[in-house]
């Protein structure tokens, strides 16, 4: 025990006692994640649209109404817009080629229509008719008043673009309907001007975590484990595969501290770094997702990112399980292969699964089957998908935990019995390791 906590000391100090190698193993994972995460938006929204921030949008004979809302609100400066008269809107329309490429590109257009008792009025002029109705208890049911967003159903972008215009602008503008046309409406008590609860921040919190945590299941939970099983073979490589390599790792062998205690020490160090790393990767992307108030419809980091503090213990015992798992099974890689080579390949393989299922999740509609429980590391992206989406049962939870620790344990008792996997052997060459241990 005494040999562990040294080998886990010294290896943790190799680490830290080097800035440079300090940042770029916590904090460098996290801040190329971030700028990925930030850069995307931005990336999507150009390749499909051709600009770089703002979004395309179309607005047919707009309302003053209209004019004064968009002019009034701090999130239409994330779009574009393009003011259509209805003569001018007709013409696009009857070119059939020209109107469907720009909605193809993910242009979205917006129009405004409004009747009272089947003739057509003026939009502001029947919202106020409406409004002044409710106010003195006449009927209300002539008027109808319609604002209409049209894409293209079969473009992906311009769904999405259609959706975050609702969220963005288009619900709110009712309320200003309201407000600024509705006066006499409001003047006798109709209405409300105040959000039931709207200053406390836990219903806030609570208001915007249900959205940002289904957005977030399907991106952070294998982000985590990317990133972490990154770190994870990259220490490998170097405390276990270089070590071996330049000779350095066979003198500390045949000291008299046992393999076990070597092996132990070293595990413990970049589980411990992993984690870590891990941590401070979620908490930067919590922080992230706070300021992220545009919360564009193609951001990976939706806005309002919570956990619970059960779902966070969670998390976290997920993270240390699958560090553990991983930790072995890039050990075992090692202590398996000789050539430096093969070595690297072999790590970097289950990377690029890991980035495979990164984008397969990202779209996946459905949740685990039972048989996904059982494969390491990928039961851990299930496990903490399910806990973002609070979905999670204890029985999984044990089951994934379970399965993990069994791989775990059966990898490092083949780490242990590997014969001479601690040990160099030059090309053409032999090392007689029962000689150099008397």
């Amino acid at each position: 025990m005494r040999h562990t906590f040294t080998i886990f000391k010294w290896e943790m100090k190799k680490i830290i006692a080097n800035w440079r190698k300090t940042l770029t193993t916590f904090l460098l994972p996290a801040v190329l994640l971030l700028a990925a995460i930030n850069v995307f938006p931005l990336l999507i929204n150009y390749l499909s649209t051709g600009h770089i921030q703002s979004r395309p949008v179309t607005v047919i004979e707009a309302p003053e109404s209209f004019k004064d809302y968009i002019d009034s609100n701090s999130k239409s400066s994330l779009y574009s817009f393009t003011w259509l008269s209805e003569e001018d809107a007709m013409d696009l329309i009857e070119d059939k080629e020209e109107f469907q490429s720009q909605l193809g590109k993910g242009r979205v257009f917006i129009s405004f229509s409004a009747r009272q008792k089947h003739k057509d009025m003026a939009f502001d002029d029947c919202v106020r008719g409406y409004y002044s109705a409710l106010a003195h208890g006449e009927k209300t049911s002539g008027y109808e008043m319609m604002v209409d967003i049209f894409y293209d159903a079969q473009s992906f972008t311009s769904y999405l673009l259609a959706e975050q215009f609702q969220a963005d602008l288009g619900d709110g503008y009712s309320q200003y309907l309201m407000n600024e046309l509705g006066q006499e409406y409001l003047d006798v008590g109709g209405g409300s001007r105040w959000e039931r609860d709207g200053f406390n921040p836990f219903n806030f919190v609570l208001s915007n975590r249900a959205n940002a945590n289904l957005g977030a299941s399907r991106t952070i939970p294998t982000m985590m484990i990317l990133l972490m099983y990154y770190c994870i073979y990259s220490l490998a490589a170097e405390t276990l595969a270089s070590s071996r390599q330049n000779g350095f790792l066979t003198k500390v062998y045949l000291t008299p501290i046992s393999k076990q205690a070597l092996l132990t020490g070293k595990a413990l160090m970049v589980i411990t770094i992993g984690v870590v790393s891990a941590s401070i990767t979620y908490f930067m992307l919590f922080i992230s997702s706070w300021v992220n108030r545009s919360n564009s419809a193609y951001s990976l980091l939706p806005f309002g990112l919570f956990l619970s503090g059960s779902q966070l213990l969670l998390f976290f015992i997920s993270i240390l399980i699958a560090a553990v798992v991983m930790t072995m099974i890039c050990f075992a890689i090692v202590f398996r292969l000789r050539r430096m080579e093969d070595v690297i390949m072999n790590l970097q393989t289950p990377l690029v699964l890991l980035i495979f299922e990164f984008f397969v999740n990202m779209f996946r509609p459905s949740s685990a089957i039972a048989l996904e429980y059982c494969i390491p590391v990928h039961n851990s992206i299930m496990l903490i998908r399910e806990i973002f989406l609070g979905t999670f049962t204890w029985g999984n939870f044990a089951i994934v935990s379970l399965v993990n620790i069994l791989v775990a344990g059966l990898l490092f008792m083949i780490c242990l019995n590997t014969k001479d996997g601690m040990i160099h052997i030059a090309e053409g060459g032999t090392y007689d390791i029962r000689k150099s241990r008397k």
